[in-house]
């Protein structure tokens, strides 16, 4: 009888909730994820402190910079570190899901609604002849392409 994850009953499942390395030895992705993560993290620090960007008080702001950003350093890395199939119930090809449709359709149609009103839009200032700052206009595009992106999904979801 085969369970859920499509191992046969009483055999040892080789997937583990953390995967294993995708490269070299196969242990676990968080043996290498975890140090990059924190050297990464310690160089955020000293770029901060070394730029100034630390305050007036360079050690506490260093490592508060470091702090703050080593979950997501290390959580990058072990994206860029792990493999896919040896995490436990992960699809086996996940661009193949209803999903991934679902955000292909609606990346594709916002794509061409914020094409279509970002045309529209610099034709009437051009016709106008009203000035924006492109701080503005770029804030309007983005903007407009994820709402058009939200609403799509949302549509394609129900559909």
């Amino acid at each position: 009888m085969a369970q859920q994850d499509g191992s046969a009953t009483g055999a040892t499942d080789v997937r583990s909730t953390w995967g294993r390395m995708r490269f070299g030895a196969r242990r676990s992705a968080l043996l290498i994820a975890v140090p990059i993560g924190i050297v990464l993290a310690a160089g955020v620090g000293a770029l901060a402190v070394w730029t100034g960007v630390a305050g007036d008080d360079p050690l506490p702001g260093g490592v508060a910079f470091a702090v703050v950003t080593v979950w997501p350093l290390t959580a990058a890395a072990w994206i860029a570190v792990v493999d896919r199939s040896s995490l436990r119930g992960a699809l086996e090809r996940p661009e193949e899901s209803v999903e991934s449709s679902w955000i292909e359709t609606a990346s594709q149609r916002a794509f061409t609604d914020t094409l279509t009103l970002a045309g529209l839009g610099t034709a009437a200032l051009v016709v106008t002849g009203a000035e924006l700052p492109g701080s503005v206009a770029l804030l309007a595009v983005v903007l407009v392409g994820m709402a058009s992106f939200g609403t799509r999904y949302l549509i394609a979801r129900r559909g």
